[in-house]
Formats: structure tokens, C-alpha cells, sequence
């Protein structure tokens, strides 16, 4: 016997929940922790990208192409997508109407349409336009893909309402995005899931595999009794009554056209691999959508893919006889001499005895602070030299910039260890300097506690200098910008950050 809609409906409910709460616990422990908070257990920082599909699609290009991910984006995206495409491949796009945060928002605004409009719900919008509007996801999606291709960086960010309802935790979100997260929820009065209808890339994307995934939901013909009442269920407003098979790239496989729900005659609407097969039940499909993402994700964390912050990541040369080797030009002032050595085929013991450092902990950017009073003015011994080092014991091409030079020490060392073939090498010898000063000696900086909302302006105030600010989180445009959202848009750590600074 058919179970009513509402005891069926509520498995999936209830997994949707789940993983918005889960969303909600993850951005608001991050956000305790950024602002200082000391939890129980040891939790680093994690932007919305880090548990967002999605982002695994976008950075696709640049990790087949260079081996690397865009900035912002995080191993553990590329984790979920793998797993939301497995599933895809199985049952279609569950992910949309089984996880999705922002789908289950929509759905939830949605109930008070019901409420409001209980006849026109979700038909305000006439077929005729209906069916021209849907294909505006997929020319999102497309100009997504190509203009994050080009930029390598987030080109929808300032314009997700998925991510301005969720930044609103931290408060720190795009107006743009604020005013489209409005028009969705005004929307979603009126229309089911307008978002998911008519404007979201991942949705698009998901939608491609209902063509060709294993478990398709199926209506028996012979066993139909022409009630409409799939058509009638289905919240993306696909006439399943007029199709055996349902292949739209708009069914999110939320299962409510299915014999289990609203179809009323047993056996008529199911979820089967051929027309014959028995059908697999919500419930199963439910648990199997749980289990593969936590299970991957577990699976993920003992392999050691699962990283929700930045890592020291090099990009990597495109062409030329050193094309796929990391480019020395990335070492950044955020780098430490380990970021360095596990980045470049250059010893930890040979970079420390090169620039007399003790600690392989130390940031890059250190060094120019350290060592601003021994070196000639216009001159610059800091993470350039660091890079034309690296470049000249590698020989990996670098250009360093006018006035850069090494210390006598890294001299002595590339001699020592045969690097000194480089056509550069005798003029980086005349113009080495010897330092002095005692690098293991760490400047102590003033007293400040740094928050999400802190400001660069207030950390200059506090006495720090704009150097040392921008050798960890590179140029700084607006000082009237706190840290936070600076060390996000560079795909940086928060709580990374702040502890360099206040090192």
C-alpha cells in the first residue's frame, strides 16, 4: 500500500535539515574561532567555498590544466564534487533536493507561498516564458565556467545568494549578492525553488546527468491512470504524465512524482535501473545519498584530501622547458622556509643556512623587517631574494626585481653546493651583502586583538607597518577593509593570518 506523502516526504525532510544544520554548525564555530573564541576541541577556520560543491566544478580547469586550484577553493570542494557526481551518475541531482542548503531555504519560504496563494502556487509564471527562462542557468553556468577559466577566481561570488545567506552568520557579505538573496526569497513566494529554475549553475550542471544516471524514475504506461497527479507533485513543474522516462535537466530526483508519494496507483511512477526492475524506495535512496557523502568525507579525512584552508600551493609554469614545475614568482610573504622546501626541490637544511634563519617556521616576510636597517637604501633583501634563490639553485627561470639582492651567506651556499652555473650568478656575487643582524631575534610587535571585523587601518594604528601587513596578505587597496575579508578573497586563513601577524 502506498504511504501518504507526507510520511515519505519527511525522509527527505529530515536529511535536508541534517545538512543544513550542519552548514549553519560549521560557518558559526569557524566564525567563534576567527573572532577568538576557544573551543574544546581543535577547529580551524572554513569558508562557505571549502563545503561547497560547486567550487570543485569551477577550479576544474585549472586543476587538469595546472595541477592547481583557484584561489578560495579548497581540497575538500573538490571531495564533494566528486562525491555529488557519483551520486548524480546514480540518481540524478539528489544533491539538490536532499542537501542543498539553499534549496531547502527556498523550499521553506516556499510553504508560506502554499499558504498564501493555495491554487497558484508555483504557476504564476506562464509556459510560454517558463520554458525560455530555464535555460538562463545554463548560460550562467557557462559564463562561469569561462570567465573563472580566464580570471582564476571567483567571478560569481559577489552575486551567490547561497553565500550572502550564509555570510550573514559573520556578517561580512556583496550587495549585490544581499539584493538577489531578497529577490529569490520574494520569489519563492510565488514560484518553487525559483533559484534552483531558473539561475543556478551547479543545478545546470547536476541536471546534465538525469540523461544518462542509472536509477531513472520511470512511469509505466500500461498502469497509468492519467490523474496528473505527478505533474501536479513535481516542484520544477516537469510533465511526468507525458513521459516514460523522465530525462529533464530540470528534476532534481526529489522523488514526489514517484508511486511511494503522490501518484496514487502502485508501481506506476518509480525509481528502477530498467522498466522492469523493481524500483528502489525513497528511503534507500535516502540513506544511500547520506552514506556516500559522509562516508566520502570520512574516507577523504584518513587519505589526507580532506583540507578546508588554503595550502602554500605554487602555481605552476605552462610552457617552456620547465612547463608543470612550480613558479618561483608565487612564493609569497605568507610562506614559511617549509611552505618553500615542500614546494621547490630546495633542502629546508640549505634554505635556513642560506639566509642564516634557525627556525624553518619563519614567514618569508619577516625578513624585510628583520633586516630593513642592514641593507642599502632602494635595495631589498626579503622574499624576492628568496625566489631569485630558489630560481638560481633550481634553475627554474625567475626574474627578480631591480634592487633585490642575497646575502653573502646564500652565496657561500650555492657555491658550495654547485648552483653557481647561472649566467646571473657572478653579478648576484658583486652585489651580495653580509648581514649582521641576528635573525633568530623575533620584533615584538604592540599589543592588539584581532577580530573578523578588525580593519588594516586599526592593526596601522595599533603600530604595525603596511610591509608587514601586505607580506601576508599581498597588496593591500582599501586599509578600510577589515583582515578578514582580505585574507578570504587571497583564499588565505583567517586564524593563519592573525596568529602571523601577531607572531
Amino acid at each position: 500500500m502506498k504511504q501518504s506523502r507526507g510520511k515519505v516526504q519527511r525522509i527527505r525532510k529530515i536529511v535536508q535539515l541534517v545538512f543544513f544544520l550542519w552548514v549553519v554548525t560549521v560557518i558559526s564555530l569557524s566564525e567563534a574561532v576567527a573572532n577568538g573564541f576557544t573551543l574544546p576541541f581543535s577547529m580551524e577556520t572554513v569558508s562557505l567555498h571549502a563545503i561547497c560543491p560547486f567550487g570543485g566544478v569551477v577550479t576544474l580547469w585549472t586543476l587538469i590544466k595546472d595541477g592547481i586550484l583557484i584561489r578560495k577553493i579548497h581540497e575538500s570542494s573538490v571531495v564533494l564534487a566528486s562525491l555529488s557526481v557519483l551520486l548524480a551518475v546514480l540518481f540524478g541531482p539528489v544533491i539538490c533536493s536532499w542537501v542543498c542548503p539553499f534549496g531547502t531555504f527556498q523550499e521553506w519560504i516556499g510553504k508560506l507561498g502554499r499558504r498564501l496563494f493555495p491554487k497558484r502556487y508555483n504557476t504564476f509564471v506562464p509556459k510560454r516564458i517558463d520554458r525560455y527562462l530555464r535555460f538562463l542557468r545554463y548560460g550562467v553556468l557557462v559564463w562561469i565556467l569561462v570567465m573563472t577559466a580566464l580570471s582564476a577566481t571567483l567571478v560569481f561570488q559577489p552575486y551567490d545568494p547561497y553565500y550572502a545567506l550564509f555570510s550573514l552568520i559573520h556578517r561580512e557579505f556583496a550587495l549585490a549578492g544581499l539584493v538577489i538573496l531578497f529577490i529569490i526569497i520574494l520569489l519563492s513566494l510565488f514560484v518553487e525553488r525559483p533559484f534552483c529554475k531558473y539561475a543556478c549553475p551547479y543545478g545546470a550542471f547536476l541536471g546534465l546527468f538525469n540523461k544518462i544516471r542509472i536509477f531513472k524514475i520511470r512511469r509505466n504506461k500500461d498502469l497509468c491512470i492519467n490523474c496528473s497527479a505527478c505533474n501536479r507533485a513535481c516542484p520544477m513543474n516537469i510533465d511526468v504524465a507525458g513521459n516514460e522516462v523522465v530525462s529533464s535537466g530540470q528534476c532534481i530526483s526529489c522523488m514526489a512524482c514517484t508511486s511511494e508519494d503522490a501518484c496514487p496507483v502502485s508501481d506506476t511512477v518509480i525509481t528502477s535501473v530498467t522498466k522492469k526492475q523493481q524500483g528502489i524506495s525513497i528511503r534507500r535512496i535516502g540513506i544511500i545519498t547520506v552514506l556516500v557523502i559522509v562516508g566520502g568525507i570520512m574516507l577523504s579525512m584518513v587519505l589526507g584530501l580532506w583540507r578546508t584552508s588554503s595550502s602554500k600551493q605554487p602555481t605552476l609554469l605552462k610552457e617552456g622547458d620547465f612547463a608543470g614545475a612550480p613558479n618561483p614568482e608565487d612564493i609569497r610573504g605568507s610562506y614559511t622556509f617549509e611552505d618553500v622546501a615542500k614546494a621547490f626541490p630546495v633542502p629546508i637544511p640549505i634554505l635556513l643556512d642560506a639566509f642564516g634563519v634557525e627556525e624553518g617556521t619563519m614567514r618569508l616576510g619577516s625578513l624585510e623587517e628583520i633586516w630593513a636597517g642592514s641593507i642599502p637604501e632602494g635595495t631589498e633583501v626579503g622574499t624576492d631574494s628568496i625566489r631569485l634563490f630558489v630560481s638560481v639553485y633550481t634553475g627554474i627561470p625567475f626574474t627578480a626585481e631591480e634592487g633585490t639582492l642575497l646575502p653573502t651567506s646564500a652565496v657561500r651556499v650555492l657555491e658550495r653546493e654547485g648552483k653557481s652555473a647561472d649566467p646571473r650568478f657572478p653579478q648576484i656575487k658583486e652585489a651580495a651583502i653580509e648581514l649582521t643582524v641576528d635573525t633568530s631575534v623575533v620584533i615584538p610587535a604592540p599589543a592588539l586583538e584581532i577580530t573578523g571585523k578588525t580593519t588594516v587601518q586599526e592593526v596601522l594604528d595599533a603600530g604595525y607597518s603596511l610591509s608587514l601587513i601586505e607580506s601576508i596578505l599581498g597588496t593591500v587597496e582599501n586599509t578600510r577593509e577589515s583582515i578578514k575579508v582580505i585574507a578570504e578573497s587571497q583564499g588565505l586563513s583567517f586564524s593563519e593570518v592573525k596568529l602571523k601577524i601577531l607572531e
